[in-house]
């Protein structure tokens, strides 16, 4: 193995240079060579470029190294590498086997991956089974993701009481990487889904509050209905909180009747009402948060959006501006699309040649969406997702810096992220993490 390569391999992918890191790798040894490191770390490059069959089977090399260990990381990784290049077949039985790995320890990411690919594929009951074990996995630092998609399921399957209790324990766990707006619009849904219409309006409310947040058309069709039948919104009266305490949407009965068991029971969804009525109530241990943390930093936030409002000197601290970063995400893809100069929506900062790079990366005909938002006085980072013009959805990461005049806004980079519909970006448990990189 050609040691002194290997280094300048390593030095190019921290760069963030996959292309050569990716051909380097590929010439470090002989192909007759095992090494399970090297093939991790080149098939990680080739998930950044895009190639996914390639990285599936750099994926597969590393996998005969049975000395190299890293089975369940390898494993997830190829699972979504299969699943951007369509083989869904090839993800499941892959990120299945990542799951079954003992020594794996995350493995919650494989099964977030297996729920994604299940969810597309309309296995609505086994997407269900696997978000529920992502999300109770204790080595799972973010599991308010895991809950609402969980939550999604519980929509899909009609139990719409059960995807409220997930919506509220997902607020409850809210990280600094999820979005609360997101997880208030699927709430607003299920309330409408119960018929609890004047919960819905509250929900959606807040889900919008601040402008950024747009709902998906199946959302809009739910706020449709709950203002048909609440009618104005100086008319109606909150019933927040009528929901009982103490129910838990990841185990115990909720007020559909129903239940979400043990993953490890694969026909929990075909039980019936009666037998799962008979479980013992009493010994039910609730796992949710007595305090309701979340619910109150969201009370918080939505405060101080009042006070923005007032004083224009405080909202620019918090990210406001004219342009907005919407408004600029906008201008910028239909500039691209229609083939005119993206100048003006770029930091004037950038080189000529970064801002041809920018507007490379843009798909001429795509509509952005802006999913979520950090925001400060300065620069901002949003998580956007795209809708290409011949089909097909990619996420992309967008930072912004305030413009020339410094009053709105303007994009300085764009990231493709990689998630199981296009590509999720590999598991970070590789030799990789010990050069800064991900893996």
């Amino acid at each position: 193995m050609n040691a002194q390569l290997l280094d300048r391999a390593r030095a190019a992918y921290r760069a963030g240079d996959f292309s050569a890191a990716a051909q380097m790798f590929a010439s470090v040894k002989d192909p007759t060579e095992i090494s399970g490191g090297v093939d991790h770390l080149r098939g990680n490059a080739l998930m950044r470029l895009g190639l996914w069959r390639d990285a599936a089977e750099s994926y597969d090399r590393a996998l005969a190294d049975v000395s190299y260990g890293k089975r369940g990381a390898l494993l997830t990784n190829r699972g979504k590498a299969l699943a951007a290049a369509g083989d869904f077949a090839g993800a499941v039985e892959s990120f299945t086997a990542a799951t079954q790995d003992s020594s794996y320890a995350t493995p919650y990411k494989a099964y977030l991956g297996l729920g994604k690919v299940l969810f597309s594929n309309n296995d609505i009951a086994g997407a269900g089974t696997a978000f529920r074990s992502a999300a109770i996995d204790g080595t799972n630092p973010a599991p308010a993701s895991a809950l609402s998609q969980l939550a999604s399921c519980f929509i899909k399957l009609g139990r719409p009481d059960d995807a409220i209790e997930s919506y509220r324990t997902a607020l409850d766990f809210i990280g600094p990487r999820d979005d609360p707006r997101s997880i208030n619009a699927g709430l607003g849904e299920a309330y409408v889904a119960a018929g609890r219409f004047n919960d819905a309006l509250e929900a959606f409310g807040q889900a919008t509050a601040d402008g950024i947040y747009q709902l998906t058309f199946e959302q809009q069709q739910a706020l449709g209905r709950a203002r048909e039948t609440v009618g104005p919104l100086s008319d109606r009266t909150s019933s927040a909180g009528s929901v009982s305490a103490g129910v838990d949407p990841l185990d115990p009965l909720g007020q559909s009747g129903a239940m979400m068991p043990d993953p490890s029971n694969t026909g929990f969804f075909t039980l019936s009402e009666s037998e799962l009525i008979q479980q013992d109530r009493q010994e039910m241990k609730v796992r949710r948060r007595k305090r309701h943390i979340g619910r109150k930093i969201v009370v918080t936030l939505l405060f101080v959006i009042i006070v923005a409002a007032v004083g224009l000197g405080f909202g620019y601290t918090r990210g406001l501006g004219v342009p907005s970063q919407g408004s600029v995400l906008t201008d910028l893809f239909s500039a691209v699309s229609d083939g005119r100069d993206v100048s003006a929506f770029l930091d004037p900062a950038l080189s000529d040649t970064a801002k041809a790079e920018i507007a490379s990366k843009v798909p001429a005909g795509s509509k952005p969406t802006i999913e979520s938002m950090d925001q400060s006085m300065t620069k901002s980072t949003a998580k956007v997702r795209v809708v290409l013009s011949k089909s097909g959805v990619q996420t992309y990461s967008v930072d912004f810096v305030r413009n020339a005049n410094h009053l709105g806004w303007a994009v300085s980079s764009i990231k493709l992220e990689f998630n199981t519909s296009k590509g999720d970006s590999p598991s970070s448990d590789s030799p990789a993490t010990q050069d800064g990189a991900n893996s």
